[in-house]
């Protein structure tokens, strides 16, 4: 069974095939049984389109029925997967969901760094799923967290962070110990992150006060330097994302040299023409706090900024400050489409003030 759902090419006889197979078999399934066919349909498209409701309901009491004995392997892979099969999700009943996280909380201790970092990134998206877990089954993850930060690669790192500031009941279970452990792990791992760990880790750092302020100024330097380097591949949400953060943290900011924020300043001009409203939003607003990086914007940059402000004025909120700024003004401009070019005039002031 796992080779077929291991295929490097499923077709489409071969989903419907794998679709039946798992509602056929779910209901003998053993704990990895079901962790891996739930991590391979995770993965393989086709095959999921093909379970039906039927399928996937008996996938989800397998999972119910297994948690009890699964070993820490198996809870991550069955809940990371679960966060990205919406239908398996949809399937698992309140009960089924008390019953992963126990074995969540019962696993805890004996979970590497990358169990604890997709078991918690499957929390911070799992709604159902995290009401149902503990204070003692928080707190057990967070003690996790802490144990394992000195070992965590750089996805683990950011993956683990991200989901923190997501997940106020496990940030508020974190020691003053495990934010140190975190933090040392961010600034040891830096240098080895790609573009979306560097963009996750700024953005969690700037929700995350306590993890913040437990970072090193050769820290700081390390991660600006990261920002840097990786600017250029960022996507708009990662270039967007990086800014918003640098705006809130004012060591990390600080630690940025001219050069590094002429990058991330090219980065935002080469990503603008693909930026949705809430990240041209984020980047001018991080643009106006930061001095810095707006002084190292060429013409062009602003160019392309003020047509990318311009194309997504109409679902914006306007700048902070200017008449527009109400908790209506969405419902507003539906109804009085001629708001929209003072909406766009309110952009271009801002913009000219950067």
């Amino acid at each position: 069974m796992h080779a077929d759902l291991g295929a490097a090419v499923v077709d489409e006889k071969l989903a419907a095939q794998l679709g039946e197979f798992v509602e056929r078999k779910a209901r003998d399934m053993n704990p990895y049984d079901v962790a891996n066919t739930l991590n391979a349909l995770c993965k393989l498209e086709a095959a999921a389109a093909a379970v039906s409701p039927t399928g996937w309901k008996r996938v989800a009491e397998a999972a119910e029925r297994a948690a009890r004995e699964m070993n820490p392997q198996d809870v991550s892979n069955s809940l990371n997967a679960l966060c990205k099969l919406e239908a398996a999700a949809a399937a698992v009943s309140p009960t089924g969901w008390v019953g992963l996280t126990e074995a969540a909380e019962r696993t805890a201790r004996e979970m590497d760094p990358q169990n604890i970092a997709n078991t918690l990134n499957a929390l911070c998206k799992l709604e159902a799923a995290a009401a149902a877990v503990s204070p003692a089954g928080w707190a057990g993850l967070a003690g996790a967290a802490e144990r394992m930060a000195r070992d965590m690669d750089p996805q683990n790192v950011a993956n683990t962070l991200n989901a923190l500031c997501k997940l106020e009941a496990a940030a508020t279970a974190m020691s003053p110990t495990g934010w140190s452990g975190l933090a040392g792990a961010a600034e040891m791992t830096a240098r080895g992150m790609d573009p979306q760990n560097v963009a996750n880790t700024l953005n969690a750092l700037c929700k995350l006060e306590a993890a913040a302020a437990a970072v090193s100024p050769a820290g700081w330097k390390i991660l600006a330097d990261a920002a840097e380097r990786m600017a250029s591949e960022m996507t708009p949400q990662g270039v967007s994302n990086s800014l918003n953060a640098l705006s809130k943290l004012e060591a990390a900011a600080a630690a940025l040299s001219p050069t590094e924020w002429a990058g991330l300043a090219e980065a935002a001009e080469k990503t603008a023409c693909e930026m949705n409203e809430q990240e041209v939003a984020m980047t001018l607003d991080a643009l106006g706090l930061l001095p810095a990086a707006a002084t190292e914007l060429p013409p062009s940059a602003r160019k392309h900024l003020e047509a990318a402000a311009e194309r997504e004025a109409p679902n914006m909120p306007s700048p902070p400050g200017t008449p527009d700024d109400t908790a209506g003004v969405r419902e507003a401009r539906a109804e009085d489409p001629i708001r929209v070019p003072q909406i766009v005039f309110h952009w271009d002031v801002w913009l000219a003030s950067i």
